[in-house]
């Protein structure tokens, strides 16, 4: 995803090259064992990206970063064919999962943002996690009020540098600022979101 398509590889399933700093910065703001640790966080051994894209140049973001912080058992889906996921052509939104995962982390399409947190909680385990990269500005406008009311909310990670998804133009960042927005599946009243600068 990206805002106003600056700077990005794109193609007509919105799939763009999450850089691996990004994800990186968030994984080291919930590991205990990091410096920069903000709140620890416990993914668990089943994780799901259900859009972890990839393609003939580059490797799927995601599974690749999670790789490198010891999380190996990562399943990747994408509904592009040409994708490096082991689950090709696979459309998360056209069936609800059975709640075998303890993480979904993904950087879904924006425009089916709201439907892919819907269904990512279907897939994960009670107070299972679902973590997403979206534009700070999810958090607002009238249409996603509603969500708002319902989701629970755990915290969300803004990240201090905007990122750029192109690999080819690494100086070409975005127009505005992302963050790492994690729910749990558990009862909304439970939950006290937290807001970290990372």
């Amino acid at each position: 995803m990206s805002s106003r398509n600056r700077g990005t590889i794109s193609n007509k399933d919105d799939y763009y090259v999450t850089p691996h700093w990004l994800i990186s910065e968030f994984l080291d703001a919930v590991n205990p064992a990091s410096p920069h640790a903000k709140t620890p966080l416990i993914l668990g051994n089943d994780i799901l990206d259900p859009s972890a894209g990839g393609c003939d140049k580059y490797e799927m973001s995601y599974p690749a970063v999670l790789n490198t912080h010891g999380y190996f058992n990562v399943e990747s889906w994408d509904i592009r064919t040409d994708s490096r996921a082991s689950k090709k052509g696979h459309d998360f939104l056209s069936c609800e999962g059975q709640e075998q995962y303890d993480t979904v982390i993904t950087n879904p399409p924006f425009s089916i943002s709201e439907e892919f947190l819907n269904n990512a909680l279907t897939y994960v385990k009670p107070h299972g996690l679902v973590i997403m990269l979206q534009r700070v500005n999810w958090l607002g406008t009238q249409k996603r009020f509603e969500m708002w009311q319902t989701m629970p909310l755990h915290s969300v990670f803004v990240h201090h540098k905007r990122p750029g998804f192109n690999p080819e133009k690494p100086s070409k960042t975005d127009s505005i600022e992302y963050a790492h927005f994690v729910f749990c599946k558990t009862a909304k009243e439970n939950l006290t979101p937290n807001l970290f600068v990372i």
